[in-house]
């Protein structure tokens, strides 16, 4: 959804907080549609929703999505080490 916000002009294109599963809103700002639509594109692949569109277009099997979720957490817990050793932090 995108608005047009003619209060707050001198505000540049930004988002609202919103809970993890609600709508995906973009103000336009003073900056233009143009900006507008590339931060409306950022936030739908930060959310996942091309991937998860991706995946949905065919039927996955079971074990095959079994196999992809312990893909996908090993992968998150091997990055969340990463940035906790950047960080100086103790490693689990």
């Amino acid at each position: 959804m995108i608005q047009d916000s003619k209060a707050d002009e001198n505000s540049r294109s930004e988002t609202r907080h919103r809970p993890h599963h609600g709508p995906l809103e973009v103000i336009v700002g003073e900056q233009g549609v143009e900006s507008a639509i590339r931060l409306f594109k950022r936030l739908i692949l930060r959310d996942g929703v091309l991937r998860d569109l991706k995946r949905r277009a065919h039927f996955e099997k079971p074990g095959d999505r079994r196999r992809r979720k312990a893909r996908e957490s090993v992968r998150r817990r091997r990055k969340q080490r990463l940035k906790a050793i950047a960080r100086g932090q103790q490693v689990d």
